[in-house]
């Protein structure tokens, strides 16, 4: 294995995304509503901190459009998404023509405890209430408490490995 070193405290970018390409993860649509509007992303970067109280962590980058949004309405659901929702995950990874108004109209949402979308397709969603925000370079990391969950019954989920989806 090769490793690159760019100097003593730090790696070259490029060769961090393709090791970070190595390490799978669950495909999730992280969504926010309330008064300044609806908005929604597809994030791997996503995780539970502790189960007392339940909270969990997102990374977002601060350009995207849903950041100001989520920071401002104060809440966000994490939507982990089952291996039929791949489409969608592209539509809400920017990938497709859709507007941030249009990304809502390719499937059926409701709401739970905080406003936030909820897809109806999730294996799991993780209705949260921001706690804390911290930017750390080019991107935010936010953390939510969470106030209700919904679990579907088992399905495939969709995984991101090796830059491309894969279903377990």
């Amino acid at each position: 294995m090769d490793a690159v070193i760019h100097d003593r405290f730090s790696v070259e970018p490029e060769h961090f995304r393709e090791a970070m390409s190595r390490v799978g993860s669950a495909v999730h649509i992280v969504t926010t509503g309330g008064p300044a509007g609806a908005a929604g992303v597809t994030a791997n970067a996503v995780t539970s901190v502790t189960a007392e109280p339940p909270t969990m962590l997102f990374c977002l980058n601060k350009s995207s459009r849903a950041a100001p949004l989520l920071l401002e309405n104060g809440v966000f659901c994490v939507n982990t998404l089952a291996s039929a929702d791949q489409e969608l995950s592209d539509i809400f990874a920017g990938r497709t023509e859709h507007s941030l108004e249009e990304r809502f109209a390719a499937a059926t949402w409701r709401t739970l405890t905080t406003g936030a979308p909820v897809l109806t397709s999730a294996l799991a969603v993780f209705d949260c209430r921001l706690i804390e925000s911290r930017e750390i370079s080019t991107h935010l990391i936010l953390i939510g408490q969470v106030e209700a969950v919904q679990v579907a019954p088992r399905s495939e989920a969709l995984l991101y490995l090796h830059r491309s989806y894969r279903q377990i």
